[in-house]
C-alpha cells in the first residue's frame, strides 16, 4: 500500500527553505539546478507522490535533472542512492563526515567533468573515485581532467571508472600529478602510439597496435634510439618475408642497431615537434571553449595555418576566442583564419578592423567568409584530408 499527499494538498502547505541555502548556495547555482532542488525539496516535505515525474513537472529532460542532482551532491546537499530509477536523498545543510559527500569542495571540478563526459554523468559511487584521485593519488584537479579525457580517448565515453582509476594509480606512481606533467606524458605516448600505427598502415593493416607492438616500438625509439624515419626506411627489407610483422622487424632493427644505424637525434626532434603542436592545439581549443582534445587531423590543420600560412600564434588564438560558444567552433575559426589569410591580415588590430567593417555592412562576422582558391602543396592537402587512422586517437 502507498499512502501520499496529492499535489493539490501540497499547494496549500509550505516548504521551509534554510536561509543558509539562500545565502551560501543559491547565488552560485544555475537556475536549472535551483528549480530542481526546490521542487524536489517540496516533494520531500509534502510527501507528495507526483503523478508525473519531476522532469516532466519542470519541463526538463531526465539527463538534465540527473546533472542538477550531481551538482547538488558535489555541494553536499543531496546523496544519489540509485540511477535507474533516479533515487535522491536530501541531506542536512551541515552533513557529517560520515555522509561520504565532500560538500562544495570540488564543485568546479565536478561541473567541468560533467561538461567533459556529457551526456553521461558520474554517480555518487564514481565521484568517490574522483575524490581519491586527488586526495589519495595526489593528482591536481587539472590533471584529473587530462586523465579522464585521455581515458575516454582510449576506451570511449562509457569508459569504466575502474579503468580510469588504474590509469590514475600508474600516473601517481610515475609522478604525473600536474596538468603540465600529464600533457608531456600524453605527448610522448601519442608519438609512440602513432609510430606503431604508421607501421601497420604501411603494411595495409587497418587496426590498432597491440600493447606488445606498442611496447616494441617504444623499445626501438626510447631504448635503441631509432628515429621513425629510420624504422620506416627499414620496412621494405621485410618484403621477402611475405608476412611482415613486429617480431621480424624487431630482429631486423636489432641488426641495424648493432651497426649504429639508428639516427637518435631525429626521434628527439620528432618528439619535441609533436609535443609543441599538441600543446598549441590544446590552447586553441581552450580559447574556443572546447573541452575535448584536438584530433590529430585538427592538430595538423592548426599547424598548417601556423607554419605553412605563417599566421601569428596570437592571431590564431584571437580567432579561436571569437568562436567561443558556437555549435561548431573549429569550423568557424577556420573560416575566420582563411578570411584573414586571404586579406593579408597578420595582426589582431587588423582582424578587429575587418570584423568591424563586416558588422557595419551587416555581414555575419564569421558565418560567410570569402573563401578564395589556394594553391596548396601535396603536404598541405594531406593535412586537410580526413585521417583514416582517426579512431586510434
Amino acid at each position: 500500500m502507498i499512502v501520499r499527499f496529492s499535489l493539490e494538498t501540497a499547494r496549500r502547505n509550505f516548504t521551509p527553505v534554510d536561509n543558509r541555502f539562500i545565502l551560501d548556495y543559491l547565488p552560485h547555482a544555475s537556475e536549472l539546478c535551483i528549480r530542481v532542488y526546490l521542487y524536489g525539496l517540496m516533494l520531500c516535505y509534502a510527501g507528495a507522490g507526483a503523478e508525473s515525474s519531476l522532469a516532466d513537472a519542470l519541463g526538463l529532460s531526465e539527463a538534465a535533472v540527473t546533472e542538477a542532482y550531481v551538482y547538488w551532491q558535489a555541494q553536499g546537499l543531496v546523496r544519489i542512492r540509485g540511477e535507474a530509477p533516479l533515487i535522491v536523498e536530501y541531506l542536512d545543510m551541515e552533513p557529517s563526515e560520515a555522509s561520504g559527500v565532500v560538500p562544495g569542495k570540488y564543485a568546479n571540478l565536478v561541473s567541468a567533468l560533467g561538461s567533459l563526459i556529457a551526456p553521461r554523468q558520474f554517480d555518487f559511487r564514481e565521484l568517490k573515485h574522483v575524490y581519491d584521485w586527488i586526495e589519495v593519488y595526489g593528482l591536481d584537479e587539472e590533471a584529473v581532467l587530462e586523465l579522464v579525457s585521455h581515458s575516454m580517448d582510449q576506451k570511449g565515453r562509457r569508459v569504466s571508472v575502474n579503468y580510469i582509476d588504474a590509469v590514475a594509480r600508474s600516473w601517481s606512481e610515475a609522478g604525473i600529478v600536474t596538468r603540465d606533467a600529464a600533457r608531456a606524458h600524453l605527448a610522448r605516448y601519442e608519438l609512440k602510439k602513432h609510430g606503431a600505427s604508421e607501421i601497420l598502415r604501411q603494411w595495409n593493416k587497418l587496426r590498432k597496435p597491440t600493447k606488445a607492438e606498442t611496447a616494441l616500438y617504444e623499445k626501438w625509439t626510447a631504448d635503441w634510439g631509432f628515429s621513425q624515419e629510420a624504422i620506416l626506411a627499414a620496412l621494405p627489407k621485410l618484403a621477402v618475408s611475405g608476412t611482415p610483422n613486429f617480431v621480424y622487424l624487431d630482429e631486423l632493427l636489432d641488426g641495424l642497431r648493432k651497426e649504429g644505424q639508428t639516427s637518435r637525434p631525429k626521434i628527439e626532434l620528432a618528439d619535441a615537434k609533436s609535443a609543441e603542436e599538441q600543446a598549441f592545439a590544446r590552447l586553441v581549443f581552450e580559447r574556443a571553449g572546447k573541452l575535448e582534445p584536438a584530433t590529430r587531423t585538427q592538430r595538423a590543420q592548426i599547424s598548417m595555418y601556423l607554419k605553412d600560412y605563417a599566421m601569428p600564434r596570437e592571431l590564431l588564438l584571437f580567432g579561436a576566442e571569437q568562436c567561443r560558444g558556437a555549435n561548431e567552433p573549429f569550423g568557424m575559426m577556420k573560416k575566420l583564419w582563411n578570411e584573414w589569410h586571404d586579406a593579408g591580415i597578420t595582426t589582431i588590430e587588423g582582424a578587429r578592423a575587418k570584423m568591424e567593417t563586416h558588422a557595419k555592412r551587416g555581414a555575419p562576422r564569421a558565418n560567410q567568409p570569402h573563401l578564395a582558391q589556394h594553391d596548396l602543396t601535396d603536404e598541405q592537402l594531406e593535412h586537410l584530408l580526413v585521417d583514416l587512422d582517426r579512431d586510434i586517437e
